[in-house]
């Protein structure tokens, strides 16, 4: 019980300054960095980058060494998303050290959606010998999540001071509703130091952008928007393509999605919190392309008429083809026969 308020109130100091100063820069920032020497006589250079910015970033940073080099090394969140924070680590060779604190070389923003649909469960505090940073993942994305790896930022007591960086082993492969266990180990050299973990996060490959309908059929998609996507599956019985999003600007932000058009005139509406939304829905044959305006906040998103293809069972096909034929023998006979329309014959 106390190990749990002392990491509620450690995750609290770190949080709030975030919360407090949203948006207040213009893009990332390293907030904390540090050194120490390994027990193979290497200085190890590692540090945090937090994204002040309104855009997620693929963050590059870089140290000066004493023999005049500089070396260059993303953090370990490809993507460093609005109002989140990403680990760095540089391992120089031994009787190399730096020169001057670590900078950021590069900040690119991206055009990237967070998919939320890995759950982490953790507590925070170093377990056992090794101290070690352990817990599990689970997936609610409703499509495989590939080459997953969990990293956090090590440290003492005192919160203000990062001791070190870790990477947990890499899971190949997540499937839907899958849970695995990850263990990350910190530098043997600071581990009598090492308390709690923070800025936890997650590194994966882009998933690939095709949704399972059932029945063995799959529905491809492109989506682009500047959010947290989260609970994104295919719905059924309204033929939609639904999903929970939080825009990162908070005034709300843009949403484009392409589908495939499989008829002329198939229809495509947008509902936002069970509400018809105003969109631009074009198609040219091929592509139905969707746009429209995400409030702020956040909100419930459904797509129908996504597939909107009439699937007809072989009965009733065969029903259709005697019917149509008895249709025409009754033309045929000019009127020998007289169909009431009051009668329906069903088999």
């Amino acid at each position: 019980m106390r190990a749990l308020i002392f990491y509620l109130v450690a995750a609290f100091i770190l949080v709030f300054p975030v919360s407090m100063s949203a948006y207040a820069e213009d893009g990332p920032k390293i907030i904390l960095q540090s050194s120490f020497i390994d027990s193979e006589g290497r200085t190890n250079v590692v540090g945090t980058v937090r994204n002040f910015g309104a855009m997620p970033a693929e963050v590059t940073v870089g140290i000066q060494t004493d023999d005049g080099r500089t070396l260059e090394a993303p953090t370990f969140g490809r993507t460093v998303w609005p109002l989140s924070d990403s680990p760095f680590k540089f391992i120089l060779e031994p009787g190399t050290s730096q020169s001057g604190a670590p900078f950021i070389v590069q900040a690119k923003k991206v055009q990237s959606t967070h998919y939320d649909m890995l759950v982490l469960s953790y507590d925070g505090m170093a377990v056992g010998e090794e101290k070690a940073f352990v817990g599990k993942i689970r997936s609610t994305a409703p499509f495989d999540i590939h080459n997953v790896s969990v990293f956090a930022a090590v440290h003492s007591s005192d919160h203000k001071f990062q001791l070190d960086t870790v990477r947990s082993n890499i899971i190949p492969v997540i499937r839907p509703g899958e849970e695995f266990e990850f263990v990350a180990i910190p530098d043997s050299t600071v581990r009598d130091d090492v308390l709690y973990y923070s800025c936890a996060g997650l590194d994966f490959d882009a998933p690939i952008t095709t949704l399972e309908a059932g029945e063995g059929k799959f529905i491809a998609y492109d989506l682009t928007a500047f959010a947290e996507v989260s609970r994104f599956r295919y719905e059924n019985t309204t033929d939609s393509i639904a999903f929970g999003i939080r825009p990162y600007n908070p005034d709300g932000g843009p949403l484009s999605i392409k589908i495939p058009q499989l008829r002329e005139n198939q229809t495509v509406s947008v509902l936002v919190d069970g509400s018809v939304h105003q969109a631009s829905v074009r198609g040219d044959g091929k592509t139905i392309f969707i746009d429209f305006y995400v409030p702020k906040g956040e909100h419930d998103v459904q797509i129908q008429g996504v597939r909107d293809v009439p699937e007809l069972p072989y009965t009733l096909l065969a029903l259709s083809a005697v019917t149509a034929a008895a249709v025409g023998l009754a033309r045929f006979c000019k009127g020998a026969f007289k169909i009431s329309k009051d009668t329906q014959t069903q088999e």
